[in-house]
């Protein structure tokens, strides 16, 4: 419907100076547009790439650390199990006892070296006579440089002479049986006598050798006799001889590398120079590209230095950043394009002249056939009705929608394809609408209607309606859709929703028991058996204290040892607490809530204010469960978002409903992230814990003032039945 009125005056333009003239043209200002624009587009395009490179960066450098971290773990490991070794040999050797091959068998055969250390290629011990006359190189260069290949000069007498070995085939010495056969490890095996110390030797394999490793490496721990009468004069006069490994350092860091195959590694010893890591020193796979980023580490253990290079072709990690500066960049022309239509739009309209109304007049008519050349295309279902509500437009889809044709449809009454109940209501809301010119019926924002096709059938619609006057009266238009399949479409997805629902509640109760079960394995497995074991341990403490007193290696180790079990008691407590506290099912919801409170106090130093006054309430296991999982699910997330420093937990009964509000002092959230908990899984389990009890979760929040949320469960679902008034 047109609405006609009376043509605003035209206004004169206000002079412009004459240096701007140019820009009264159309084009030359459209186009002083689109440069401007695109220019704040093009800087804000690189100011956020060099932003999401230097992010990516930074997420790199974080990638190689964790690479170095578990080198260094696994590493570590290798040498405890020297130390270990060591302290064996200690105890066996007590009062100048010489180790027995079978001791030792049994005790490597309980280490299960192959599977717990499987770079471990051999473990053994050699004595040291007469080490004490050999003379120290002055420096590293006097015994390491020895060109790869080169057989360096044995000893006239067995330097150190292996007399115990894992496995027993092994061959400690590349070739012989003596350990200090070569000089570069003689002068390692002399480094850790003269220091007391582990010792990492890495050097290159000769040339000859058939294996795949670049080079030899071995870990050396001298094992010191007690002195019969006083000190001895020097460590050397101490040294009953050496624990030793042989450790396959390509396989170990192969088997680290593997866990991120996108980041290529190089690996060196630092003294020696020789390259550990890729195996032969064969370059990484190269890329089509050259490295995107790069990091450096260094790793020191047992007095070798290891340089760790990594780097990264991979173009994941800078096509967001690309991708990101290309969209804005797009964007920016696309809106600068956008601005220079709109200018050159303006400046023409204001250059325009008033379009001649008889031209309009005259223009009327084909107006009319255009208007009827749509109606007639049109994909929805159109029909005109007079005020009497006889049908007098019926256009080709209202004839296929219906199942009858425009040649009986027109002059019949519209109730003709209104079923019978609604046809009153129908009739009443047409001329409600022609007196106010107000209605509800608008496509896609009401209640689904219902039409009657011409077989009798029903089926939904949606409608929208309209009125125009001409000579004759008022015409009401109502344009018709079919949503039969829309309809059926909404109600699978209501109904999966619900099964969906109902999945995730059963998953989450069979992921309490899970947890309950494995809780108490622990708290009463677990910890009995290392308890069992304090008190051996403690059996062990007590005989080695009689006379003769026990070695001080030994009694270091035991020392140790209880240290060790102490504290993986207190881990196994810890870990069956947070799976399910005890104190949940056996003292009930507040107490556990406290000491929730309590623990995240303690370990976050954050400050937390409890309000828990549920009064005689009694809650049940499901209830009480999925209200302490809210406040630990939103303790958590307040320790990892948040940087609050205080945190306040209310619990109380407030006529017939049980309300949470846990509010904290941190940064906040955008409102649309909080309210639609937009990759924020914390949230949106809250939200289904607390769907499960008929309950809703309400947040507020604002950037740098805090984040609430407050549960409202009603009384009824977390009562027993028994218990209910």
């Amino acid at each position: 419907m047109t609405v006609h009125g009376t043509p605003p005056t035209p206004v004169a333009p206000r002079p412009r100076p004459r240096g701007f003239a140019f820009l009264r043209q159309p084009a030359a200002a459209a186009l002083m547009s689109f440069v401007a624009v695109l220019a704040v587009a093009a800087a804000s395009s690189t100011l956020v790439r060099d932003h999401l490179i230097h992010s990516a960066q930074a997420r790199f450098d974080t990638r190689a650390a964790h690479v170095t971290a578990d080198l260094r773990r696994d590493l570590a490991a290798y040498s405890q199990a020297v130390y270990a070794a060591n302290g064996f040999l200690a105890a066996a050797m007590a009062g100048g006892a010489k180790p027995e091959p079978d001791a030792w068998r049994r005790y490597v055969s309980r280490l299960d070296l192959e599977e717990m250390l499987p770079a471990m290629r051999a473990l053994g011990y050699a004595d040291a006579p007469g080490i004490e006359q050999t003379t120290t190189p002055a420096s590293a260069s006097d015994a390491a440089p020895l060109p790869p290949g080169t057989a360096s000069t044995p000893p006239t007498a067995p330097f150190a002479p292996v007399v115990l070995a894992w496995p027993d085939t092994a061959d400690a010495g590349q070739g012989t049986r003596d350990l200090g056969s070569d000089a570069v490890r003689r002068a390692a095996l002399l480094r850790a006598a003269d220091g007391a110390r582990i010792v990492l030797d890495i050097h290159p394999a000769p040339l000859e050798s058939s294996g795949a490793n670049p080079a030899s490496a071995g870990l050396y721990l001298p094992a010191y006799r007690e002195a019969a009468n006083g000190a001895p004069a020097s460590r050397r006069a101490a040294l009953a001889g050496f624990v030793f490994a042989q450790v396959d350092l390509t396989y170990l860091i192969a088997s680290v590398a593997a866990q991120e195959p996108h980041i290529d590694m190089r690996i060196t010893a630092g003294s020696s120079g020789v390259t550990l890591y890729p195996a032969n020193g064969a370059p990484a796979e190269q890329a089509d590209e050259p490295p995107v980023f790069r990091h450096t580490d260094t790793l020191r253990i047992g007095g070798e230095s290891l340089t760790l290079d990594y780097a990264t072709s991979t173009p994941s990690l800078v096509a967001g950043a690309n991708d990101t500066a290309n969209a804005i960049l797009g964007a920016g022309a696309l809106a600068a394009l956008m601005a220079a239509i709109a200018v050159f739009a303006l400046l023409r309209k204001q250059n325009a002249k008033t379009a001649d109304a008889g031209f309009a007049h005259s223009q009327s008519t084909l107006n009319e056939a255009r208007m009827m050349a749509i109606i007639r295309s049109s994909m929805e279902a159109i029909i005109t009705v007079d005020e009497a509500q006889r049908i007098v437009i019926f256009n080709p889809m209202a004839e296929r929608v219906f199942g009858c044709s425009a040649m009986d449809a027109i002059g019949a009454p519209l109730e003709r394809f209104i079923p019978d109940r609604f046809r009153a209501a129908h009739k009443k809301h047409v001329e409600q609408f022609g007196v106010t010119g107000v209605s509800e019926r608008q496509m896609g924002r009401q209640r689904v209607l219902f039409g009657l096709r011409a077989n009798g059938e029903e089926f939904p619609i949606e409608a929208s309606i309209s009125q125009i006057r001409d000579a004759t009266g008022k015409l009401y238009t109502v344009m018709l859709r079919d949503v039969t399949e829309r309809v059926r479409a909404e109600n699978e997805l209501k109904t999966s929703r619900e099964e969906l629902r109902e999945l995730s509640a059963n998953l989450q109760n069979v992921r309490e028991e899970e947890k309950t079960r494995i809780a108490r394995e622990l708290h009463d497995d677990l910890g009995q058996q290392l308890t069992a074991l304090k008190m051996d341990l403690s059996a062990v403490e007590q005989t080695l204290g009689k006379a003769p007193p026990a070695p001080p290696a030994v009694t270091t180790r035991l020392a140790s040892m209880r240290r060790l079990i102490d504290a993986t008691v207190a881990s196994a407590r810890r870990i069956a607490a947070d799976l399910r506290p005890v104190m949940l099912d056996d003292l009930g919801l507040v107490p556990a809530i406290e000491w929730l409170a309590n623990d995240f106090a303690n370990r976050y130093g954050i400050e937390v204010e409890r309000r828990i006054e549920p009064g005689d309430t009694v809650f049940t296991r499901n209830s009480a469960t999925t209200i302490f999982r809210i406040v630990q699910e939103a303790l958590t997330n307040v320790a990892r978002h948040a940087e609050a420093t205080r945190v306040s937990i209310a619990l109380a009964i407030e006529g017939d409903q049980c309300m949470l509000r846990i509010v904290d002092n941190g940064l906040g959230a955008a409102e649309s992230h909080a309210r639609t908990g937009n990759k924020s899984f914390g949230l949106l389990g809250i939200r289904e814990r607390a769907h499960m009890l008929g309950g809703t979760v309400a947040v507020e929040t604002s950037e740098r003032h805090g984040f609430a949320i407050t549960v409202l469960l009603p009384l009824a679902a977390v009562q027993p039945e028994e218990t209910q008034p």
